[in-house]
Order: C-alpha cells, then sequence, then structure tokens
C-alpha cells in the first residue's frame, strides 16, 4: 500500500520534465522551516539570504563556522544537481563567511539542473544557510493523504537520509504506515510506541512523538496534501530535529490559506500555467509539438493514443475547453 500511496501523492507535487503541476502549492525549504518552527517544531538554526553579500552577513550572524548553504528551488535531488554556470551541486558546507559569499554568488540567478527539473532547470532566487548539526541517527517521516484507505497516513522509516522509494522497494519492511484519524492524528502514546518500534532511544522517544503530533497538526489546520521530513534526526542529547522538509499543500483551499498561499514562487513555474492559472484554467504543457483541446478525459486519452501512433506528440491538453481559450494563449502551435 505504501509505495502506491508515496508513488500517487509525489506524482502530483512532483515535475514532468520542466513542468509544475498545479494541484498542489509547494514552499521553499526556508519556508517550511519557518512554517515548522511557528508550531514549535525544532529544527537546526537557518535563514535564508537573497544575495551574495546577504548570505555572508547571514553566515557571520550565526556565530559558528560551520554551515551549510542549500539553493532554494522547488526540486529535490539538489545536492547531485548543477547549475547552468557549470557550478556543480546545490548543496555545499561552508567554513567561513566568505565562502558563503563565494557559493551565494555561484547560485543566486543562476538556473539549477536536477533529475526532477529537466533540461530547463529551475531559477535560484535564495540561499539557506543552516547549522551543521551531525546526528546520531536519522528517520524518515510523512504525512500524506491515502486514498486507498480514506484517511491520512503517517509513513516513517528508520532508513532517513535515503531515497524513499528506493527504501520502499528494496526493503519494503522498513517501512511503517500509521493510518491517521482525521480528528485526533496520532495520540502522544501511540507516537512514543511507534517511535520505539522505529529505533528511538529512550530519552528521545517523546519528543519524536511531540513531532509526530505537531507535524500532523499542520497537516491538518493548513490543508496540506503532504508533509514530508526526510532526514528526521535523533541528536545525541536525545532531541529530534527536523533537517528537511517538503510540504505540499491543496490549491483548492487557497481562500481560507491565504498565509500559505502568499508564500507561492511563481518563479519556479510554467510561465503559461501561471498565466492560465489567472483565468482559473487548467493548462497542462507538454514538450510535443501538436495542441489538443478536447472535450473530457477519455476523448484527450484517445486522441492522444491516435497522435501517438501516427508519430505526433501532443505540446498543449486543454480538457473541457472552447476556442476560446486560443485567443487567451499563445502556445506557438
Amino acid at each position: 500500500m505504501f509505495s502506491r500511496t508515496l508513488k500517487a501523492s509525489k506524482s502530483a507535487l512532483r515535475t514532468a520534465g520542466n513542468r509544475q503541476q498545479r494541484r498542489n502549492l509547494s514552499i521553499h525549504e526556508y519556508q517550511s522551516v519557518q512554517l515548522l518552527n511557528s508550531y514549535g517544531i525544532p529544527t537546526p538554526k537557518s535563514k535564508p539570504a537573497f544575495s551574495a553579500a546577504e548570505a555572508e552577513q547571514v553566515a557571520k550572524s550565526f556565530g559558528t563556522s560551520e554551515l551549510v548553504i542549500k539553493a532554494q528551488v522547488l526540486a529535490g535531488g539538489r545536492g547531485k544537481g548543477h547549475f547552468d554556470s557549470g557550478f556543480q551541486g546545490g548543496v555545499h558546507m561552508v567554513d567561513s563567511p566568505a565562502q558563503a559569499k563565494e557559493y551565494a554568488d555561484k547560485m543566486i540567478g543562476a538556473k539549477l539542473i536536477t533529475k526532477q527539473t529537466g533540461e530547463g532547470g529551475r531559477l535560484c532566487n535564495a540561499v539557506m544557510l543552516a547549522e551543521r548539526m551531525p546526528p546520531q541517527k536519522e528517520y524518515y517521516a510523512a504525512v500524506l493523504n491515502d486514498r486507498a484507505s480514506g484517511c491520512p497516513v503517517l509513513v516513517t522509516s528508520s532508513q532517513g537520509g535515503m531515497n524513499i522509494e528506493e527504501v520502499a522497494h528494496d526493503t519494503p519492511e522498513a517501512i511503517i504506515a500509521t493510518p491517521l484519524d482525521f480528528k485526533t492524528g496520532i495520540s502522544h502514546a501511540d507516537g512514543v510506541a511507534l517511535a520505539e518500534k522505529l529505533g528511538f532511544k529512550p530519552e528521545a522517544r517523546d519528543n519524536a512523538a511531540d513531532v509526530f503530533q505537531k507535524l500532523y497538526t499542520i497537516f491538518a489546520e493548513k490543508d496540506a496534501t503532504q508533509i514530508e521530513i526526510n532526514p528526521l534526526s535523533e541528536m545525541s542529547n536525545g532531541d529530534v530535529l527536523c533537517m528537511d522538509a517538503k510540504f505540499g499543500f491543496d490549491d483548492n483551499a487557497d481562500f481560507r490559506q491565504k498565509d500559505i498561499f502568499k508564500l507561492r514562487d511563481t518563479t519556479q513555474e510554467d510561465p503559461q500555467e501561471v498565466e492560465a492559472a489567472e483565468y482559473g484554467l487548467n493548462f497542462i504543457k507538454l514538450d510535443g509539438n501538436i495542441g489538443c483541446l478536447v472535450n473530457g478525459a477519455g476523448l484527450a486519452m484517445a486522441t492522444m493514443d491516435v497522435l501517438k501512433l501516427n508519430g505526433g506528440r501532443h505540446s498543449v491538453v486543454l480538457p473541457g475547453a472552447d476556442t476560446r481559450l486560443l485567443n487567451a494563449f499563445d502556445t506557438g502551435h
């Protein structure tokens, strides 16, 4: 069940090529950290910077030289990515404010290309600097909507810091999926029992349970579609910290989640999809050479099959559309 749940949830959040789905709003890591902290969930100390000079000043404010700098783009695989300028890696260790400035200068204003962005990459407008805090043990935690069971699910694993899809495929027994009551989430006692099952040491179990409960509170109160913490780290003193966070929020809730949707970064989205949203349209940009206006998903799929069979590729699919859309967008086809 978990493999299907995770795959379906992540496919709604991630990109296909250089395309971003509009079903869910994603926010940057530094914004996710701020949201976690507002609910009392501990994270390493971190701050964003929007220029190289600001990155240097932010680095000085930490009072320690052991920091990590992360490019802020809405895509996974940043550490293994590369910038269109040739600079390698969107995540680096820094040991001085001068080095923070140097790396920020190479990141900000350039496009980071990862396995999720496609060849076009994503523009990096900011970096996040955070304290380096080596964990004693890394775990994985996520809250997802599971369509199969019709309820939220807390997905956890003792194999954090890894690609969770690979863990689910290679060692499915390492994944624990805990169904949650929508109104109550997970109790503290059940959270402690789950922490024990995962392998948290005794002095960390209450802290882990507290994090589980608060993650679900955010999920329910903010109309989230996914909260993913990877890794969730156990420190030597028993503290449990969220080291990295990815959030997704239901676009249908924008009318009641104004504070969240103010965080939307349209530079991370396809410009035509952004324009489409202004007209209240569902616009999906593909990489083909044929535009398709159809009335219903079944006809769309049948048309796509026919075109593919005859050597064509779709560029635009507009389900339920009419000819007025042709005046709203210039697709170039």
